[in-house]
């Protein structure tokens, strides 16, 4: 990312606050680091390291980061001067929200049936730009919903036996907690696959949590945010660690780093699309066997690092 003193970057995904506190280190008193977060928890918690260390660099916004643009232009309205250096998104769940007893993430606790970043139980029309309830989605859902979104988000093996389990168990009783669900799952799998190399919840778990929070088209809109607000010269560095989401950062890059997207059989480009990016990491950099060890959550993270031209 080539930070240094007295520039501004962006973590556009605050969690604990890893990237933030090694770029504020890097950027000294007169840079600036944006924290966003759409969970209110994770904000107060920086918030407390922030004053408990005295630091004077960082900004903290409670959102989420499909409005980075909108966020980098509130802040530069007061620093007119101030070019945008970078911006880091490390894409998923923290380590906090999942270890946390009732938040719902975690297929190894009995917990209410929430996943929400912002913590929001209550069901919202999505139409409207609001989110909508885990809790909401197992219940009312139809089947073919549910199998799609268990097929795609999850790319569950099983998700049309899930599905089906689903909507038969909640004919008898709603389904409203975290344990209930996963008996409901281990039902509808076979014994292999309920005995495997992963627990069977898993792939459920993140399919329902991504729907539960439009992870992917909130991915989508703040890639094409980042490209507004980046100055030459600038880098975005993303950290996923789903196929679908390394899918999205991949097509972007590639299309951002292109001057023509018309399809391959047009006789001559017609798109007047020109190159925004220069790709850095020709592919993707995976994390040493050394990190995993010290850090098993790492093993699947993927990384991609784009210039802005």
């Amino acid at each position: 990312m080539r930070p240094s003193a007295g520039q501004v970057f962006i973590d556009g995904t605050l969690g604990g606050g890893g990237y933030t506190f090694a770029l504020a280190d890097l950027l000294g008193k007169d840079g600036r680091v944006l924290g966003i977060d759409l969970d209110k928890t994770a904000i107060e918690q920086v918030a407390k390291l922030i004053a408990k260390n005295k630091l004077a660099n960082n900004r903290l916004y409670n959102d989420n980061f499909k409005n980075i643009d909108k966020i980098y232009k509130e802040f530069r309205r007061a620093r007119e001067s101030q070019a945008l250096h970078g911006i880091v998104l490390d894409l998923g769940l923290s380590s906090a929200q999942l270890a946390s007893p009732s938040r719902g993430f975690s297929f190894q606790l009995d917990t209410p049936l929430d996943m929400s970043f912002g913590r929001k139980s209550e069901t919202v029309n999505r139409k409207s730009g609001g989110e909508i309830s885990t809790k909401y989605i197992i219940n009312n859902s139809r089947e073919r919903e549910l199998y799609k979104i268990l097929k795609e988000y999850g790319e569950e093996w099983y998700a049309k036996s899930i599905a089906k389990e689903i909507v038969k168990a909640r004919k008898e009783k709603k389904i409203e907690t975290t344990g209930r669900l996963v008996e409901i799952i281990k039902q509808a799998v076979p014994g292999s696959y309920r005995h495997g190399r992963i627990h069977p919840a898993t792939r459920t778990f993140q399919a329902l949590r991504i729907a539960t929070n439009d992870e992917l088209g909130n991915l989508r809109t703040a890639l094409d945010a980042a490209i507004k607000i980046l100055s030459p010269g600038a880098r975005i560095a993303v950290v996923s660690y789903h196929s679908l989401e390394d899918r999205i950062v991949k097509r972007f890059f590639k299309k951002e780093a292109s001057d023509c997207i018309c399809p391959p059989a047009a006789p001559a480009c017609v798109c007047g699309h020109k190159a925004t990016l220069k790709i850095i990491t020709k592919k993707i950099v995976k994390p040493s066997q050394e990190e995993i060890k010290a850090n098993p959550c790492a093993r699947s993270a993927k990384l991609r690092v784009a210039e802005r031209i």
